[in-house]
């Protein structure tokens, strides 16, 4: 029995509630993320202070929490940030050999997209890039589409159906493009699985009704094959870009923040004396609340990074229609 032909339209439209989930894991300002986090957590801390649940008077152990166990805990950290940064570094230097080969990676995906195209170049700018193909990919549908109205090619419905949703699929990706966007925007557009179904979808047609195409309709089928292969490229390429650019902003603004922790870490910690304090008592939750919520925040960064690194590894854990995506 022939498997039924499935493909996709658009790309994948979410509810309110899964928009403010991706918004939360990845599709948010991290720094912002971070903040929300933050002050979160100097709330409860602070709801519990002043509901006596919290003690942090001069016999209490906050001076013990603040020289041992946070100022610990921000330097694990802030070494962290140097393997990140090290990370980052790796991917950056290379030989000769391979950054020509990266590079001519890079020119030969440009050169045979505007060739299919028909330009002679294509854009640098990533959403330009991508839109480029999107356009390109329904206009290839659309010259199958005229062939079938003027009488020069009949397939069957299956076939004009799956075709007009590829169509629609490329303009559906072209809509959601604006010009300059950041690659981690352009990448929100590809997460989903639809570039693979439609992958998988055009492999059936040339397949299983290549002895009733014509050599230009088979031409035309092979152009959008190749240009939805190149989305799956490129949906790859900008998660590696995006991933080094966030790695990098981490592992600076851990180290930024991570020095100011350690100096309110040490402040706080000296504002403890034998049985007393060196500011008036009525201020100490106030200074302890705020010094946690500081000492928090490379924390806070490094759990919103993170966050949006692991949801886009796990929705790009496949570069082709094999594995589901």
């Amino acid at each position: 029995m022939t498997p039924e032909i499935r493909t996709e339209s658009s790309v994948y439209e979410k509810t309110t509630w899964e928009r403010v989930v991706e918004w939360v894991l990845m599709e948010g300002d991290r720094r912002v993320v971070a903040s929300g986090i933050t002050v979160s957590i100097v709330g409860i801390i602070g709801a519990l202070i002043w509901g006596d649940m919290l003690a942090v008077g001069p016999d209490s152990a906050v001076d013990s929490l603040f020289s041992s166990g946070l100022t610990a805990g921000v330097i694990t950290l802030i070494t962290i940030s140097l393997s990140i940064n090290q990370l980052v570094i790796s991917r950056v230097f290379g030989t000769v050999k391979s950054l020509t080969d990266r590079l001519d990676g890079a020119r030969e995906l440009h050169e045979d997209v505007a060739t299919l195209a028909g330009q002679p170049s294509s854009p640098n700018d990533p959403s330009a890039f991508l839109s480029l193909i999107a356009q390109t990919l329904s206009e290839r549908v659309a010259t199958l589409r005229a062939m079938n109205e003027s009488g020069d090619w009949d397939p069957p419905s299956e076939v004009t159906n799956a075709l007009r949703d590829i169509g629609e699929y490329g303009e559906n990706i072209d809509s959601h493009l604006d010009d300059n966007i950041q690659v981690d925007s352009v990448l929100t557009i590809l997460l989903g699985p639809e570039y693979a179904v439609n992958l998988n979808a055009i492999q059936h047609l040339q397949n299983g009704y290549a002895e009733s195409f014509s050599e230009a309709v088979q031409a035309e089928l092979q152009a959008i094959d190749e240009l939805l292969e190149s989305i799956a490229i490129v949906r790859q390429f900008y998660k590696t870009i995006a991933l080094q650019q966030d790695f990098a902003e981490l592992s600076r603004m851990i180290v930024y923040t991570g020095l100011i922790a350690f100096v309110t870490t040490i402040a706080v910690t000296l504002i403890y004396r034998e049985n007393t304090v060196s500011i008036p008592p009525s201020t100490v939750p106030i200074v302890v609340s705020l010094g946690i919520g500081v000492v928090t925040v490379p924390l806070t960064l490094f759990v919103s990074y993170i966050l949006r690194a692991a949801t886009v590894a796990r929705k790009t854990v496949s570069v082709g229609p094999f594995i589901p995506p």
